[in-house]
C-alpha cells in the first residue's frame, strides 16, 4: 500500500506541476459556458465514466452539465468534456471531431505518452492524466493502472478553478 500511496502521489504531483496551465485553461473554458449561454456535456469511456459520474451525479457537479448523446446540436459556448483512458480513443476521437466541427470546444482527460494521440494534440483545452503503464511490480508483471483516479483528480483541479473564476465573476 505504501508503494501505491507513493505512486498515486507521484502521479498527481505530475499534474500539478506540469498541467497547470492547461487546467487552468479548460477551467476557463468551462466557466465560459456557465456564464453565458453554453452548456457543458460529458462523455466518458470505459473506467473513465467516473468523471462522468462525478460532473452529473457526484455532490459537487459543474452548473448546465449533461450527458453527452450522440447527436446532440452544439453551439461555440458549448463545452464537452470527453475522458478516455488514452489520447488515441477512437471513439472518443470521433466525437471530438464531430463537436468540434459544431463550433463546440473540447477538454479532453486523457494520458498522452509522449504528448502522441488526436485527444490531446487536437482538443481546445487537452488535460494529460499521466498514467501510461501500470504502477506496481506483482508477480513478473506489473499492475495498478489507476487512471480514473488521475482523471478524477484532474477534474477537480479544474472544478476548484472554475468555482474560483465564478466567485471573481459574481
Amino acid at each position: 500500500m505504501k508503494m501505491l500511496t507513493t505512486q498515486l502521489t507521484g502521479k498527481f504531483q505530475q499534474i500539478e506541476e506540469k498541467e497547470t496551465l492547461a487546467i487552468e485553461e479548460a477551467a476557463r473554458g468551462l466557466a465560459q459556458a456557465i456564464i453565458g449561454d453554453g452548456n457543458i456535456y460529458v462523455k466518458g469511456f470505459e473506467e473513465m465514466q467516473a468523471v462522468e459520474a462525478e460532473m452529473l451525479d457526484g455532490k459537487e457537479t459543474l452548473p448546465k452539465s449533461q450527458r453527452y448523446q450522440p447527436g446532440t446540436e452544439l453551439t461555440s459556448i458549448d463545452r464537452v468534456v470527453l475522458a478516455a483512458r488514452f489520447a488515441d480513443h477512437k471513439e472518443a476521437t470521433a466525437i471530438m471531431h464531430d463537436v468540434q466541427a459544431q463550433g463546440a470546444q473540447v477538454i479532453s482527460l486523457s494520458s498522452a505518452k509522449n504528448k502522441e494521440g488526436e485527444l490531446y494534440k487536437q482538443a481546445d483545452f487537452p488535460v494529460d492524466t499521466k498514467v501510461t503503464d501500470s504502477l506496481l511490480p506483482f508477480d513478473m508483471e506489473r499492475i495498478c493502472f489507476p487512471s480514473a483516479m488521475t482523471a478524477l483528480y484532474s477534474y477537480y483541479a479544474i472544478y476548484i478553478t472554475v468555482k474560483e473564476i465564478l466567485s471573481e465573476y459574481e
